[in-house]
């Protein structure tokens, strides 16, 4: 119960730090005005104007969101901080008394395979499978509230720079691994991103922005629920990453806006953070979180460039009309974006499949076998 309750407040606490930074940020000139922004600003404005808040001297959006969101981080940061500490205190105690040989639950095992591991009993393999697929629940209901939630969509608003930040950073990968080199690339305020490219294989870079989004996606959701002890290193690893490949590759855009450094650093020491110090259901909740968002957004945006092949950011062709064009001129871009939705999801399924439908097949069967 205390990890449920510690996986909860810690979700809570992402989500007051999104509220406070998303205040701050909103208002500033660092926000474009796309049809999200510009009807969340009209849904603020409306609040203040309903509460009369615009006529308390002083007053202003970033106060309003820093006012409403700082009771609510410190209220959570509080029963992380305790429920965190019963935890540890409990896991404490059960490794005393598996050193003195005493019979009964242990702290969390190693990551769990088909089998049990030597050394490990039944019992532990168990409760650790049935943790991770609650984290995995959980995973997705936040998920599902941040899509669905109007209210909430200025906390997703990060998330999906930080998927169009995977995007490019694809592209960049790409062109590197098939022997081209990269100028750099940008995240622009309004989601959409660019990555400047020379050399390299025009028939691998080109789909490895949203390909290369799903198969991060899936491969994090996957690692995070098949090898969850290893959560903390692989959330390190991540952070490292990003770090690096925004230190080398990341550029302002044309307005000298730094949007790529604030998502690559920022997303890259938050994790980072996380992996150093958080439990590991934290790390859990978080990579799965991001692999959940990333892999769902680049489906749904392939989804989306299927029926809307010609879209494009003024004379750059989208991904899939400019595969077509360069690569398979008798297929349309249409296609060509239905194809790699396809293999977006085929690679989302395997994840979701491998990671938690195989897992709760297993604990199914344990419960009718009257395992407990």
């Amino acid at each position: 119960m205390r990890n449920l309750l510690r996986a909860f407040w810690g979700l809570v606490l992402l989500l007051s730090i999104f509220w406070i930074a998303t205040g701050i940020v909103a208002p500033s000139d660092l926000m474009s005005d796309n049809d999200i922004m510009t009807d969340f600003k009209a849904q603020v404005a409306d609040f203040e104007d309903r509460l009369n808040l615009d006529r308390i001297e002083g007053y202003s959006t970033p106060v309003f969101f820093v006012g409403s969101g700082l009771p609510m981080l410190l209220i959570a940061a509080f029963f992380f901080w305790r429920n965190n500490s019963g935890v540890r205190s409990r896991k404490a105690k059960a490794g005393a008394q598996t050193a003195a040989g005493a019979e009964g639950e242990s702290a969390i095992p190693v990551p769990f395979p088909e089998s049990t591991p030597a050394g490990e009993t039944k019992p532990n393999v168990r409760a650790l499978r049935r943790q991770t697929l609650l984290i995995s629940a959980l995973a997705f209901l936040a998920v599902f509230l941040l899509w669905n939630q109007r209210e909430m969509e200025m906390l997703l608003y990060p998330l999906r720079l930080f998927v169009t930040f995977v995007h490019e950073a694809g592209h960049a990968l790409a062109a590197l691994i098939s022997g081209g080199q990269v100028q750099g690339f940008t995240v622009h305020a309004n989601g959409s991103g660019v990555a400047v490219t020379a050399g390299g294989n025009r028939a691998l870079i080109l789909p490895a922005g949203y390909l290369g989004a799903a198969l991060f996606g899936s491969l994090l959701f996957l690692l995070s629920n098949r090898a969850p002890r290893s959560a903390s290193g692989i959330a390190m690893a991540l952070g490292v990453f990003l770090i690096g490949m925004t230190a080398i590759y990341g550029r302002s855009d044309a307005s000298g806006l730094p949007v790529t450094l604030v998502i690559g650093i920022g997303f890259g020491l938050f994790i980072l953070l996380v992996g150093a110090k958080a439990p590991r259901v934290i790390n859990q909740l978080v990579l799965s979180i991001l692999a959940v968002v990333t892999a769902l957004e680049a489906v749904y945006d392939l989804w989306h460039l299927v029926g809307n092949a010609g879209i494009g950011r003024g004379d750059v062709l989208n991904d899939a009309a400019a595969f077509a064009q360069e690569i398979t001129p008798l297929l349309p871009a249409a296609v060509i974006a239905l194809l790699w939705a396809g293999i977006a999801v085929a690679m989302l399924g395997t994840a979701i499949y491998v990671g938690t439908i195989k897992p709760l097949r297993s604990e199914i069967k344990d419960v009718v076998n009257g395992q407990s």
